[in-house]
């Protein structure tokens, strides 16, 4: 399927031509508004009541029932069962405390996206960028229904249990298996629970690599801009220099986005690899040990991957991005900086002597974010399976 065919939430008014990238993150803003996150400077004091109560009611109240249930587990595969979900829950409750302390940079970050729409561009990089815009809203929709998927299927398993077993193990404070009615009540609301936690997921593992997805196509325009760069003689030394100050602006703007992403939500792609590599293990073992029904075994199989699709968009776009800054040197020497003035061509050679270092984003600040990060953690999870 080609960019140019996703058009999951087409424009009311076709003809619109202006671009706003900030319309690829429209569904994850709406998975953060259901936690009471609103990407606003206007952030009242009821979005901080709903945020709080969301917090308490989903990742206290309802990971308890999963931490008092380790209490109560009776033999190893309930054990197995568990201790995934204590993870997973902790680790999804901590990335979505760094998200909520992060809302500030975030409406900075979108100030910055902003500035970078107003500056020009032609028509075919427009419809690049808006083709990019469109595929990172029909990622997000994926992922959503996906993680939502994967929920339903563990509640499908306890529905086709014939009231003996729950889509998770969890406590509750009372015996849900004294009668149907109970036992119905009882899935409902811990699925109500897993498909509220699901939407908080996804901006925990899509946002960063939604964020290098963007900044990867307003850096390929940059990029163009700089290799379009000549001697125009309609254009005075004073304004030819200008356009290239404002390509330097907007190449800094640029860098600015990565940074506040290295130094803040490299630390939501630390905990999503620690939690992945042993939630996977533990789920991988379950399968490989006990012999689940046909319905447990779709829904371990489709939790492993959700957890492989947890680190993958991240080390894949900070790959390409990475790709992207290692290609600057060469766009600027693609240009005809020879047909420029020399004062030109002096700030052109420090620009790019600037521009060498590498761009990777560093998980916790230490472990690189990119494709063979990627394969050495699925090498990992091989090994502790044959194990």
């Amino acid at each position: 399927m080609s960019l140019k065919t996703l058009k999951v939430f087409p424009s009311k008014n076709p003809s619109e031509k202006k671009i706003n990238t900030i319309r690829a993150f429209e569904f994850i803003y709406s998975t953060l508004k259901l936690q009471g996150m609103y990407i606003t400077e206007d952030y009242h004091l009821r979005h901080k009541i709903h945020a709080i109560l969301n917090y308490i009611l989903t990742n206290i109240c309802y990971y308890s029932s999963y931490s008092i249930e380790l209490f109560y587990v009776n033999n190893l595969r309930q054990l197995l069962e568990n201790i995934p979900m204590n993870i997973c829950l902790a680790t999804c409750g901590i990335k979505f405390l760094v998200i909520l302390k992060l809302r500030p940079s975030f409406i900075q970050i979108n100030k910055k996206l902003e500035r970078l729409d107003s500056q020009p561009m032609t028509d075919k990089q427009k419809d690049q960028l808006r083709n990019v815009i469109n595929f990172c809203r029909f990622i997000s929709l994926c992922v959503s229904v996906f993680y939502m998927g994967v929920n339903l299927t563990y509640a499908l398993a306890g529905a086709l249990s014939h009231g003996t077993k729950l889509g998770f193990d969890s406590w509750f404070p009372y015996d849900w298996k004294d009668n149907a009615f109970r036992f119905w009540v009882s899935l409902f609301i811990q699925t109500m629970f897993q498909l509220q936690l699901s939407l908080e997921e996804v901006a925990n593992d899509v946002l960063v690599a939604l964020y290098l997805c963007i900044l990867s196509a307003h850096l390929q325009i940059v990029m163009e801009r700089f290799a379009n760069i000549h001697h125009d003689p309609k254009k005075t030394e004073p304004e030819s220099f200008q356009d290239f100050i404002e390509c330097l602006e907007d190449h800094r703007i640029i860098m600015d986005i990565f940074e506040i992403i290295q130094n803040s939500l490299s630390v939501i792609i630390f905990f999503q690899l620690f939690s992945s590599i042993i939630v996977f293990s533990l789920s991988g073992l379950i399968y490989f040990e006990f012999s689940p029904t046909f319905t447990e075994t779709t829904a371990v199989f489709i939790s492993m991957g959700a957890e492989i699709t947890e680190i993958f968009p991240s080390c894949y776009y900070s790959d390409k991005f990475m790709e992207k800054t290692d290609k600057m040197v060469f766009m600027l020497y693609s240009s005809n900086w020879m047909d420029l003035s020399p004062r030109f061509r002096k700030h052109l050679i420090i620009f790019m002597q600037m521009t060498q270092e590498k761009k990777i984003i560093l998980a916790g600040k230490q472990i690189p974010i990119t494709l063979t990060t990627f394969m050495s953690v699925c090498n990992i999870l091989d090994r502790v399976e044959i194990l």
